[in-house]
């Protein structure tokens, strides 16, 4: 009978629609959540009945059904904050996280920190995983966990000096230097800092002296109480060499050898030092990035060393590449590895495993894992979090259709079931 056809296809708005509005509270009730993606129902008819057995001409469709929820993502907001560990993606990918109940899974809830043991984690405790890094700083092709160890970083000997001056070629010939009076018998001195093999700092003044048409004699020292062997309050020679210039004012040579890098306090025998000071042009540069003697006063531009005292970690840093550095106190940063991410082939059929997290399912495809900014993965963004995709006024309309829906299939069955009502009493009479 027709009537009640009509019951159970009215049964199914209820059921569809009731259906749809647990999606649409799902959203509402998350639209404040971090990262989180809204969903669609899909619905579709239920195979109509025909109602005689020569074609399509006379069919009554059997209600609808819910076929499947759709998970849209939407770009979301992007809000600044003030933590450093707090990431954002602005485009398609997603982070990356390992946790001992779900396994690996992915999000969009950037909102990470530094647990107590030094590993980067979210709110749940779920690693997050990164490209690790090599004790030279070197990215490497290693995904796991990362963790800032709260330990002391060594400290570094000096081996190599950047040392970049003009020496003023109007400057009178001497003789060569006297080494017990260097800053008497010197034309120019220059002064900076060296390291030991256990980070203690050593004053070095390096003094230049003309002793022919553009060749200058120099010796970095320092006091004798610093050197095995010196004299405290008295210079001692750590490393000496020679600069000869072209007419130009070009360098054309630079020479440099340790005398004595013998230094106290415990650190390693006979440390050697290399001088750099431009691009000579025996060497095949240019003879003017660098040191030059041009008709100007003398002075430094440029003073580097690649030594560093012990220093304890102080703060961390991410950027936008999603590198995470450590920041210690002896004004050094060490890379520690670079945030992966991932994407998918059909991102929407991702599955849902709560927490804000997704796990990859048959549909979406595998997950293509790189480094942010590069084939597709978004860009990442720091001091940043991703506000949820869900829009307020659509979901309220949305819930009103689903709302009138259900009104208007809990109406066909009382109608439905008046009717059969009436059957009955004709039956009676």
């Amino acid at each position: 009978m027709s009537v009640l056809s009509s019951m159970a296809t009215a049964i199914s708005g209820l059921e569809t629609h009731g259906q749809s509005l647990a999606v649409i509270s799902d959203n509402i009730v998350n639209a404040n959540t971090t990262g989180f993606k809204a969903s669609r129902g899909e619905f579709q008819t239920i195979l109509a009945q025909d109602l005689n057995a020569s074609g399509s001409s006379m069919q009554i469709g059997r209600g609808a059904m819910m076929t499947g929820i759709t998970n849209l993502f939407t770009q979301g907001s992007v809000t600044r904050t003030e933590r450093a560990t707090d990431m954002a993606i602005q485009g398609n990918g997603f982070f990356i996280l390992n946790g001992d109940r779900l396994g690996q899974t992915y999000t969009r809830d950037g909102a990470f920190r530094f647990d107590k043991q030094g590993w980067l984690v979210n709110t749940n405790g779920y690693h997050v995983q990164a490209y690790q890094a090599s004790e030279e700083g070197k990215i490497t092709g290693k995904l796991s966990d990362i963790r800032i160890p709260f330990n002391t970083m060594k400290a570094k000997s000096t081996g190599n000096v950047e040392l970049n001056v003009n020496l003023d070629g109007r400057a009178k010939i001497m003789e060569p230097m006297d080494l017990t009076r260097p800053e008497e018998t010197s034309q120019f001195v220059t002064g900076l800092q060296v390291f030991d093999s256990v980070g203690n700092a050593h004053g070095l003044n390096v003094y230049f002296n003309k002793t022919g048409e553009g060749t200058w004699e120099w010796h970095g020292m320092t006091d004798g109480a610093n050197i095995e062997g010196g004299e405290a309050g008295k210079p001692s020679e750590v490393v000496q060499g020679q600069l000869v210039f072209d007419q130009e004012g070009r360098l054309q040579t630079s020479e440099s050898a340790t005398v004595n890098g013998n230094f106290i306090n415990g650190a390693i025998p006979d440390q050697q030092f290399l001088f750099n000071f431009g691009d000579p042009i025996d060497g095949g540069g240019t003879g003017q990035k660098g040191s030059t003697q041009y008709g100007s006063k003398s002075s430094t531009f440029r003073s580097l060393q690649d030594g560093f005292a012990a220093g304890m970690l102080a703060d961390t840093s991410i950027d936008q590449d999603g590198n995470v550095s450590g920041v210690y106190t002896n004004g050094q940063n060490k890379l520690m590895g670079q945030i992966a991410l991932a994407r998918f082939e059909a991102t929407e059929r991702l599955s849902k495993v709560g927490e804000n997290q997704f796990r990859e399912s048959v549909d979406s495809g595998q997950p293509l894992i790189g480094k942010a900014n590069t084939n597709g993965r978004g860009v990442l963004m720091t001091n940043s979090l991703e506000n949820s995709n869900v829009d307020l006024a659509k979901e309220f309309v949305e819930m009103i259709k689903a709302q009138r829906g259900f009104q208007a299939s809990a109406k066909s069955i009382t109608t439905a079931n008046e009717m059969l009502d009436e059957v009955i009493q004709i039956k009676r009479q």
